[in-house]
This record gives C-alpha cells, sequence and structure tokens, in this order.
C-alpha cells in the first residue's frame, strides 16, 4: 500500500495518525480505535507515551497494529507533539488527543486529498470540532474559530505537511504548545481549513488529560501575548481558572487590563470577570454544570462533513 523510497528501500507511508498519550488509560483505547478505523489505507497510527503513570502502556500493549513510542518520564504536551512530527513515517502528520474521537471515518482521506490536490505551499490544516461529555447525547459546544492559532490550542483534527529537517522548537507553556508550532510552519507555508466537526472532543469536568501536572501554574495570557503579540480573548478562561487554578484568577485579570484596556468597553469580560471573582468556586461549578448539561447543548450545532 506504501510507497517505496528506492533511494533507501523503505517503505513510505503518506499519512501518520499522531496520538500524545499522558494517564489516558481510560480513554486511550478508543480513541486508537477511531484512528485505526479511517478509511484511508496508507496510514500508520502513533502513539507517545508521555511518561504515564497509570495503565495507559498496559492498555496500548494490548493493540494490534500501532507503534508506541516511550518518553523516559513526563516531557509534557509540547515535547510530544513536536516528537511525534519528528518520528512520523507519513508524509503527512494528523493529530488525536487520547481522550478524542474522529466524527467520521473519511477524516484522514479528506486531509490527504486536501494536502495533494491542494495548494502545494500548504503546510497547515486546520478544522471545526465540537464537545462532548460521557454519558450525554450530542454535542455540549463547538468550535467555529477560524483563527488558525487561537484554535490550534485544541491539538485534535490539527494535520501537517511533514518537513525535510523535522527542526522544530517546542514549549510547554500553557496554551500554546500547538500554536507555537502553527506559528513555525507559518513562516513558510499556507493554511487552510476542513469546515465541518472533524473531531469529537471529550470534555472532562475536571480537567482534560494530556499536560504536565504543573499545568496551571502559568499566565495563559502572557503565554499567548509572548507568541503573537496580542492577547487571546478568551474571557470565559477565567472561569476555568477559578474552578482550577484559583490563585492566578486576579493576576490573569490585571495582566488582560494591562495589555489590552479596550476590553474594558466590553461586556463580555465584565461579565466573566465579575461572575469569576464574586462566585464562590462551589456555586460556580454548579452554574457551570448547569450551563453545559442545559443551555450549551441547545446552541450546539454540529457541522456534520459534506456528502
Amino acid at each position: 500500500m506504501g510507497q517505496v523510497d528506492n533511494k533507501r528501500g523503505k517503505k513510505t507511508l503518506k499519512l501518520t495518525i499522531a496520538i500524545p498519550a499522558y494517564n489516558c488509560e481510560k480513554t486511550i483505547r478508543e480513541s486508537v480505535e477511531s484512528a485505526l478505523s479511517q478509511a484511508y489505507p496508507d496510514k500508520e497510527v502513533l502513539v507517545i507515551n508521555d511518561g504515564s503513570t497509570d495503565k495507559t502502556r498496559e492498555v496500548l500493549n494490548s493493540i494490534e497494529d500501532i507503534r508506541v513510542i516511550d518518553n523516559p518520564e513526563n516531557m509534557g504536551i509540547g515535547y510530544t507533539l513536536t516528537a511525534l512530527i519528528r518520528e512520523a513515517k507519513g508524509k503527512y502528520i494528523l493529530f488525536l488527543c487520547a481522550d478524542d474521537l474522529f466524527t467520521s471515518p473519511l477524516v484522514a482521506t479528506d486531509v490527504v486529498h486536501q494536502f495533494n490536490m491542494g495548494d502545494p505551499m500548504i503546510g497547515v490544516i486546520g478544522r471545526y470540532y465540537y464537545f462532548f461529555m460521557n454519558g450525554q447525547e450530542g454535542a455540549i459546544g463547538v468550535c467555529r474559530d477560524r483563527n488558525i492559532l487561537t484554535s490550534s490550542c485544541c491539538p485534535s483534527g490539527m494535520a501537517f505537511r511533514k518537513m525535510k529537517d523535522d527542526q522544530l522548537d517546542y514549549t510547554n507553556d500553557i496554551f500554546i504548545e500547538m500554536p507555537y508550532i502553527v506559528a513555525q510552519y507559518l513562516q513558510d507555508w499556507k493554511w487552510t481549513m476542513l469546515e465541518y466537526d472533524t473531531i469529537a472532543a471529550r470534555f472532562h469536568p475536571g480537567g482534560n488529560t494530556g499536560t504536565k501536572t504543573s499545568y496551571y501554574t502559568q499566565s495563559p495570557t502572557k503565554n499567548w501575548y509572548d507568541l503573537v503579540g496580542r492577547d487571546f480573548r478568551d474571557f470565559p478562561m477565567f472561569i476555568q481558572l477559578k474552578n482550577r487554578a484559583p490563585k492566578l484568577l486576579w493576576e490573569e485579570i490585571c495582566l488582560v487590563v494591562k495589555n489590552d484596556r479596550n476590553v474594558l468597553l466590553s461586556l463580555a469580560f465584565w461579565f466573566y470577570s465579575l461572575t469569576a471573582l464574586l462566585l464562590p468556586g462551589a456555586v460556580l461549578r454548579h452554574l457551570s454544570c448547569f450551563y453545559r448539561h442545559r443551555i450549551a447543548r441547545i446552541f450546539a450545532s454540529v457541522i456534520e462533513r459534506p456528502n
């Protein structure tokens, strides 16, 4: 099925589906099976186990037709993403997080077709995606962000053309691990989007996996500003910080205002900042849960793959 590199006599694959895995014993099998079920034949599924301390490696050992590499310790998601690109045998790399799913068996086919038939200077492909929760039917939220940098904060579904030298720098700074890689690609390549929900991203009320334990000890606003020179106006992030890293909240709000005083004219800024500051954590978590289960799904309209 693969092409042959005559110089080395080695089989070269068209596509690598790349999965970073860290302490995901409960979800990794379903995600890997989603990758294996992709209809595109000329592919490999590559998993890097990022120093998991649970039974992730045992689960991976029980799955056939995948290639697994172990980091010597928990190196962080940024390091692991670049390692996956470096170790990939495919001409193209399609990412899937260890708790997410492809929405169609033809996602990989669409990615390869876009690279093969589109502008030869396309080096990055983005996508839309939606969120789901275990035990709940349907989507509880959607991402329709057409900014390739901000939308890549979730690595799942992002696709790249493999570069010859693979000399990519990495960062483990919070929220910009994948945008940091995308920014390097955009120095030489163009990008495009698959305009349907290619990924069902699993939402964990207690926080998603695949990160170092020190993840919420950094300022996401500062990291974003250092990368692109402007703020990431994700004001709902204040709610997330209150629930998961309350000591960061006030500093984060002040930093947002310091970098851009125009946010003081934004109703969304005032709503999310005051809500996060004034409501007790227990009440806020209850309201967040109610919103996800009862309100958000009303407005979460999934865009299916066009026929």
